[in-house]
């Protein structure tokens, strides 16, 4: 037997509706709903019914399925969803699937299938106990974030038939999984730190001294999407990024720095470093800005340090210098021997 199509689906399952025969004998009414299944996915959330429904110019009644989500903004605009009425014949075999797509809060019917041949026993559709069988599957490419009102990949969710294609790469944080499109990091992953075509497996475990929340930020940063992040998270991906050497993240994580930095008062250094000096914040800033080449960082702060403070040579011991790369060194070497850069 052939592996169910509802396996490319993040979301999937096999539903059982009971006592079909008992239930259609209450119900005079042709148009009825029999049945309800909620589909779910984070604050996500969606209905499969099954109705009688009697089509206009037939004289047979037949069983329908149909699927719609709740009418939010925070529910992707096109939804790809799976539906199959299950038998035991294997003549019946995926004939009543259905697979589209749902446009927002539009319900979709389908499938169809008639009375008599659901009643046929020797057709399969109902089990002894008269139930009746489907199998549902769903799938959110993106989740809205209500807080910075952007739409975001779905990175906690396995990509679209995403196995099957082998287009997607799974990273491990203990029992916390995120999953990625296997081109996108593939584009920025030109030295193949994140991922070695040599492996057996598209499969990558996050190293120890990462969070699974900073990489997720990471990964978003890297599929586009613009996240809005504090100074100590954007440092903390940056970290990521320059371990990995993707410097578009890099890039976007120092334009951010810069804006933040910009919007700063005089206490707010000390609030956001409680435990050290305005200067020690700074300091600390500095060679941040120097070890992950944050450049256009670095001449800033360097710019803000000789305007606000006399600086004396022995200062710079702290910025160990050694470690640095050359272009932060000249920056550093520049501002201190001749006042400019």
């Amino acid at each position: 037997m052939e592996v169910s199509d509802r396996f490319k689906y993040s979301m999937n399952g096999i539903c059982k509706i009971p006592n079909i025969p008992q239930t259609i004998e209450t119900y005079a009414d042709p148009t009825k709903r029999l049945f309800s299944k909620w589909l779910s996915y984070d604050t996500k959330f969606g209905l499969v019914h099954l109705e009688v429904w009697s089509p206009v110019f037939s004289r047979e009644n037949w069983f329908s399925l149909y699927v719609a989500f709740n009418e939010s903004p925070t529910i992707p605009p096109k939804t790809p969803v799976f539906l199959n009425i299950l038998s035991k014949n294997p003549k019946f075999e995926n004939k009543y699937k259905m697979e589209t797509f749902v446009m927002g809060s539009k319900p979709v019917r389908g499938p169809e299938i008639p009375f008599m041949t659901v009643f046929d026993a020797k057709n399969g559709f109902l089990d002894e106990d008269g139930s009746m069988t489907f199998e549902y599957g769903f799938h959110f490419d993106s989740v809205f974030d209500e807080k910075q009102s952007i739409w975001k990949f779905n990175l906690k969710c396995k990509i679209f038939d995403g196995e099957s294609k082998k287009n997607m790469i799974t990273y491990e944080k203990g029992i916390e999984l995120l999953y990625s499109h296997k081109k996108l990091i593939l584009f920025h992953d030109s030295q193949s730190k994140i991922y070695d075509a040599s492996q057996p497996a598209d499969f990558l475990e996050i190293p120890k001294n990462m969070k699974i929340k900073i990489y997720e930020k990471f990964l978003q940063i890297a599929h586009g999407v613009q996240l809005t992040l504090d100074v100590q998270e954007l440092l903390d991906v940056v970290y990521i990024a320059h371990e990995y050497k993707i410097q578009n993240v890099s890039k976007y994580c120092e334009r951010q720095l810069l804006m933040n930095i910009l919007k700063f008062s005089e206490d707010d250094f000390r609030i956001f470093f409680p435990k050290k000096s305005h200067l020690g914040a700074i300091s600390k800033l500095i060679m941040d800005a120097a070890k992950f080449d944050l450049n256009h960082f670095l001449a800033f702060l360097l710019k803000y340090l000789f305007e606000n403070w006399e600086i004396k040579n022995p200062f710079f011991k702290r910025f160990n210098l050694e470690e640095m790369t050359n272009e932060s060194m000249k920056m550093i070497v520049a501002k201190v021997l001749y006042g400019k850069y």
